[in-house]
């Protein structure tokens, strides 16, 4: 039997770390002995969450850095493998909020704005680490899908499109690194409420009641430590034998699996 702690002695880069689910993310696999490194474009952002996590007797470092920039990124990556040995847990989760827009509205510099941030970053942060992680057969990487990529979302479509391109992205990778002991997942939140979805939907909105009525399981919004919860299971040494796979707790909003 694992204990809490069970990520002690591994180094952990969580992206988009600075707020909302990577916030949430990063304590909680700090919280079970992972040194994390926070990763956020915002360094004042990455700074609060460090802070938090040291606040709680844990370990951290910040990073300030755009994963869309992947010149930037890929030395600023390496200083930290070089640093910490290798980076054991990667989590993907930096991303950016769709607006609300209508398919005949987005723009091509949005498009590619959505892809580079959700998709490329996710793509190029991993193609990183992945070396390291080889030499030393062993590496979790979690994939942060969505919901929609299971049933679509008006009004979002080049958000769900690169949602979607994440769970493609997890079964290739799934495959090609499973002879290296290095396992791929995804997991694919519902709507939560967080700074970032606030801003899309608007903090007042009536849509938070019906949306979290309409949850088969308790008639309630998931909260982030629900989520975080799947992502340190992924992370963690009771998945070793699981890979290729999307996990989504959703409380029955959407069934996924066969």
């Amino acid at each position: 039997m694992t204990t809490d702690l069970s990520l002690t002695g591994r180094t952990a880069l969580v992206t988009g770390a600075g707020a909302g689910m990577g916030r949430a993310y990063s304590e909680a696999l700090a919280a079970r002995g992972a040194h994390v490194v926070v990763l956020d474009l915002r360094a004042d952002k990455a700074d609060e969450t460090v802070a938090a996590i040291e606040a709680a007797g844990h370990a951290a470092e910040p990073l300030a850095a755009d994963v869309s920039d992947i010149k930037a990124l890929h030395p600023q990556i390496q200083a930290v493998v070089e640093a910490r040995g290798a980076v054991d847990i990667l989590v993907n989760n930096a991303g950016i909020s769709g607006l609300r827009a209508p398919f005949e509205d987005v723009d091509e510099d949005f498009y590619d704005r959505m892809m580079a941030v959700h998709v490329k970053g996710a793509f190029f942060v991993t193609q990183a680490l992945v070396p390291a992680m080889k030499a030393q057969t062993y590496g979790k990487i979690v994939n942060v899908s969505s919901i929609f990529a299971m049933k679509g979302s008006p009004n979002a479509p080049h958000y769900t499109a690169a949602k979607g391109a994440l769970l493609g992205l997890t079964k290739a990778l799934a495959v090609e690194l499973a002879p290296w002991n290095i396992c791929v997942n995804a997991i694919a939140p519902p709507l939560i409420r967080t700074e970032m979805t606030e801003e899309t939907l608007g903090a007042d909105s009536p849509e938070w009641d019906k949306r979290g009525a309409a949850v088969p399981l308790g008639g309630r919004l998931a909260e982030p430590a629900e989520m975080a919860k799947t992502v340190a299971f992924l992370a963690g040494p009771d998945s070793d034998f699981m890979t290729g796979q999307t996990l989504s707790p959703n409380g029955g909003e959407v069934i996924v699996g066969i």
